[in-house]
C-alpha cells in the first residue's frame, strides 16, 4: 500500500442507519475506530421511525433523520445533502472500516475524469457461521469479481467514495426502490462521462448474513432490483439462468460428495437454492410497497 497523503480533501461520511439499540452500539464500536483529520464528517442518516441511532451515537457522528420512506437509498441522499465537504464516502452501518480508510483513499492522486473510487468489501474473518464462509468463498460483495461482475464501471454502497460534484450532477439515488440503486448510479455517471476508480487497499469488512432464510431473501431481492436494473440500463443485468444451472449444481454436488468434499458440495447446493430465488425474484417488483 502506498503511503497516506500529507495532506487530502476533506470527506463527508455517510452511513444510512435502520435496525435496533444493540445494532446501533455496534455502529458505533465501528465508525468510532475511523480516523478522521480537520474539515471530515460522520453522519449517520436514520432511517427508523423511532430515531434509535440519535442517542447511540451522540458524541460521535452527526445524526440526521430520514424518514420520507423505508430506503437506504433514501437516507443516503438525505446524509449527504447534511454534508458540506467535496468528496461523499458511503459505507454500510454493518461494516467494520480499517482505522486509516480515509487515508488510503487518498493515497494516490484520483484523476479528474473519476467520479467515483470504489474500495474493498471483505466479509468479516470472525464469522465461521456456514453462510459467512459461502460468502467470503464466492467473494460475495468484492468490487471487482462479486455480484457487480468485473465490468469496472459499478461498485457497492457498502464503500464507495463519490466527488460531490458527481453526485449532484446525477440527482443522487433513485428512491423509491429495494435494490440497484448503487449499480444503477454507477451506470448513469458512466454514462454521463465519468470513470470509476478503485482502491482496494481501502478496506471495510461486511458482516454477512447467518441465516438461510434472510441470505436467500436477501438474493431475491437482488433479482428484483436487477430486472429493474436491466429495465433502465438494457443488458447491464439479465436474469440468471435457472435451468441449466441448476443442472450443473446438482453435478457438481454429486461428484463432490463422491470424493467426499462435503462443504463444497453444500456450497455448490447453496448456489442452486441462490439461482431459484433470483429468479423469483426476478418477477417481482422492484419498487417499495
Amino acid at each position: 500500500m502506498s503511503a497516506p497523503a500529507a495532506s487530502r480533501p476533506a470527506v463527508g461520511v455517510v452511513v444510512p442507519f435502520r435496525g435496533d439499540r444493540a445494532y446501533a452500539a455496534r455502529t458505533r464500536a465501528s465508525l468510532a475506530r475511523l480516523e478522521r483529520r480537520a474539515g471530515d464528517e460522520l453522519i449517520v442518516a436514520d432511517n427508523t421511525e423511532a430515531g434509535i441511532a440519535a442517542s447511540a451515537l451522540a458524541g460521535l457522528a452527526t445524526v440526521v433523520p430520514a424518514t420520507g420512506e423505508r430506503s437506504s437509498y433514501h437516507a443516503r441522499n438525505v446524509g449527504a445533502a447534511a454534508a458540506r465537504a467535496d468528496w461523499l464516502l458511503f459505507i454500510d452501518a454493518d461494516c467494520l472500516p480499517v482505522a486509516d480508510l480515509l487515508d488510503r483513499y487518498f493515497a494516490a492522486p484520483i484523476d479528474d475524469r473519476c467520479g467515483a473510487v470504489a474500495g474493498a468489501i471483505r466479509g468479516v474473518s470472525e464469522q465461521h457461521g456456514l453462510l459467512a464462509r459461502y460468502a467470503r468463498d464466492r467473494n460475495f460483495l468484492d468490487q471487482s469479481e462479486g455480484l457487480h461482475g468485473s465490468s469496472g464501471v459499478a461498485a457497492a454502497t457498502g464503500n464507495l467514495l463519490v466527488r460531490r460534484a458527481t453526485f449532484e450532477r446525477l440527482g443522487g439515488f433513485e428512491e423509491g426502490i429495494r435494490s440497484a440503486g448503487d449499480v444503477d448510479f454507477c451506470w448513469r455517471m458512466h454514462r454521463a462521462g465519468w470513470t470509476l476508480g478503485q482502491r482496494p487497499e481501502a478496506l471495510v469488512e461486511h458482516h454477512h448474513r447467518e441465516d438461510l432464510a434472510s441470505f436467500l431473501a436477501m438474493i431475491a431481492r437482488y433479482g428484483a432490483g436487477a430486472r429493474w436494473l436491466n429495465e433502465r440500463h438494457p443488458g447491464v443485468a439479465p436474469r440468471w439462468p435457472l435451468l441449466g444451472g441448476l443442472g450443473g449444481a446438482a453435478r457438481d454436488v454429486g461428484g463432490l460428495l463422491a470424493r467426499g468434499r462435503l462443504e463444497p458440495a453444500v456450497f455448490r447446493a447453496i448456489d442452486g437454492l441462490g439461482l431459484v430465488a433470483h429468479n423469483l425474484g426476478y418477477r417481482a417488483p422492484n419498487q417499495l410497497r
